[in-house]
């Protein structure tokens, strides 16, 4: 019966797990990272939530939202930086790096190259 209603409803497709020791290791570098840069993350913070409070106070400004976004891109660029290190090449180590920093930065994205 379990397989009659798998079939009529499709199987999802069950992603791997990454492995914990690798994820460990990424999750290190990572915040390492911003550890080391910590300035530049309060930075983008302290811009991203100031133009946030504009945009919600009624006067958007395009210059606040650019300075938010160039800090943003600049942690993205570090953390691309760490990511080739990491893992020179595409494959798991890859993807669980870009799994952990999405984990532990959900506002950030690691640009695929």
């Amino acid at each position: 019966m379990g397989r009659a209603i798998g079939r009529v409803f499709g199987r999802r497709r069950v992603e791997s797990a990454p492995d914990l020791a690798m994820a460990s290791q990424a999750a290190s570098a990572i915040k390492e990272y911003a550890r080391e840069h910590a300035a530049l993350f309060e930075r983008e913070e302290r811009l991203r939530t100031k133009a946030e409070r504009l945009v919600q106070a009624g006067t958007p400004s395009e210059s606040a939202n650019n300075r938010a976004e160039r800090a943003r891109t600049e942690i993205e660029a570090g953390l691309l930086a760490l990511r080739e290190r990491f893992a020179p090449s595409a494959g798991e180590r890859r993807r669980v790096f870009d799994h952990e920093a999405g984990r532990l930065y959900p506002r950030l994205a690691v640009p695929s190259p």
